[in-house]
């Protein structure tokens, strides 16, 4: 009996994604890009509950603020989910790591143009685990529809998939924390949200490493 090589092993699942045994790549795409829409307003959702909007989400004073927190964790969502929408099939073509580096560029250019004068640690003593707390809570349905469309592909790297999961679901949930967030340094853009996502990225790794398994 002839042995398949591992390459062609892949090619061969790949081929039969869209056959009774799952979804086309194309309706994977598209669930992925449900459940990114649908974690979006299940965030936002959580977070009101939760914060409640801040008071001067639109000043001009405040705004600019709100606008790069909003844009770098949209880029860094973008980046997250064009990545694991390949890793969801076996074959994908996975970008490289470069496709991260405009979340680093909008994060400079916030921390370069702040003059806020806040502190990095946030204007509340709790500032800091508040919002971390907050991005995990409302990252977690998000994550979820995730993981139920994603066991529905076909990824070689479960743990990898996962973890892309949870960043995607992390950075969604980042993204709709900047309405509440009343923490306006740069620096806390770039040490507190980072670590939130983190967190959540672990998280998706563990998961994935479990329930994407095949």
């Amino acid at each position: 009996m002839n042995t398949l090589k591992t390459d062609d092993l892949i090619s061969n699942l790949a081929s039969q994604a869209g056959t009774a045994n799952g979804p086309s790549p194309r309706k994977l795409h598209s669930a992925l890009v449900g459940c990114v829409l649908a974690g979006v307003i299940m965030a936002v959702m959580i977070i009101l509950a939760l914060v409640g909007p801040r008071a001067d989400l639109i000043a001009i004073d405040t705004a600019p603020a709100t606008f790069f927190k909003v844009i770098a964790m949209l880029a860094a969502g973008i980046a997250a989910f064009k990545t694991l929408r390949e890793l969801a099939i076996a074959g994908g073509n996975v970008p490289s790591r470069l496709i991260f580096v405009p979340v680093l560029m909008i994060i400079a250019v916030r921390i370069i143009t702040d003059q806020s004068g806040s502190s990095w640690l946030g204007a509340a003593p709790l500032a800091a685990p508040v919002c971390i707390a907050t991005i995990i809570v409302a990252s977690l349905p998000g994550l979820g529809l995730l993981m139920y469309f994603l066991r529905k592909g076909a990824t070689v790297s479960p743990g990898k998939t996962g973890a892309y999961a949870g960043m995607l679901a992390g950075a969604l949930a980042a993204m709709a924390y900047a309405i509440a967030c009343r923490n306006d340094a740069g620096l806390f853009l770039l040490v507190w949200y980072p670590i939130a996502v983190g967190i959540v990225t672990a998280l998706g790794a563990a998961i994935g490493r479990r329930v994407l398994a095949w």
